[in-house]
């Protein structure tokens, strides 16, 4: 050994000293609710990826959640509006505002509970539970294949529905802001679910450990 040259670690020091600095970075990345690639399940090389998914942006649960949660808002936002401006009497540059819309609103206000508490709150917790699941992920994701299809159907008939001879007859106007507010209310129940889920802190995932 030269002289004035510090002593080389042996390679049980090396390893120990190694362990001791992973472990210490581990701690730190906690503390921030980061986990290292090797500890995250959902952590893929592209060359283990379909082609398709390295196409796509991929987004964490919570970037998921609140999209989720800001789309169904502009629904119900674009919904409620629409089923207002139904109610104008009659349509045209002399229109109205017409007081039916509080009766309307009463009866699809109803409708829009009874809709939200059977079918989409629990649609959104299987939304919920299922971007969980998924975690960090293809963005577009969050929903499945057959809810966009059926978003981009939904829209499909609202525009037809828009564009057809109802709006030219005050039954026809008033049954379309009933339809219109029901759905945009039962949205609105239902979306704080997305909220709430995105707005709660995230569960760190569990580190594996060295024996498994």
């Amino acid at each position: 050994m030269a002289h004035g040259l510090p002593p080389v670690p042996s390679a049980a020091a090396q390893a120990a000293i190694l362990s001791v600095s992973e472990e210490s970075i581990r701690e730190h990345c906690r503390s921030f609710g980061l986990l290292l690639a090797e500890s995250d399940p959902m952590a893929t090389t592209n060359a283990t990826r379909p082609w398709w998914d390295r196409l796509t942006p991929r987004a964490g649960v919570r970037v998921q959640m609140f999209s989720a949660a800001v789309l169904w808002l502009v629904a119900v936002s674009f919904l409620i509006v629409r089923g207002v401006l139904f109610i104008e009497a009659p349509p045209g540059p002399h229109s109205h505002f017409s007081y039916w819309i509080v009766p309307i609103a009463l009866v699809a206000i109803v409708i829009g509970i009874i809709k939200a508490r059977f079918i989409l709150i629990r649609y959104a917790n299987k939304a919920v539970a299922r971007i969980q699941k998924r975690g960090h992920a293809c963005f577009f994701g969050f929903f499945a294949p057959t809810s966009w299809l059926f978003v981009i159907v939904m829209m499909g008939g609202g525009m037809m529905l828009r564009h057809s001879a109802l709006v030219d007859y005050a039954w026809g106007r008033a049954a379309l802001s009933t339809l219109y507010i029901a759905v945009g209310t039962a949205l609105a129940i239902a979306d704080r679910i997305f909220w709430i889920a995105a707005l709660r802190p995230q569960p760190v995932p569990k580190e594996k450990s060295a024996t498994e």
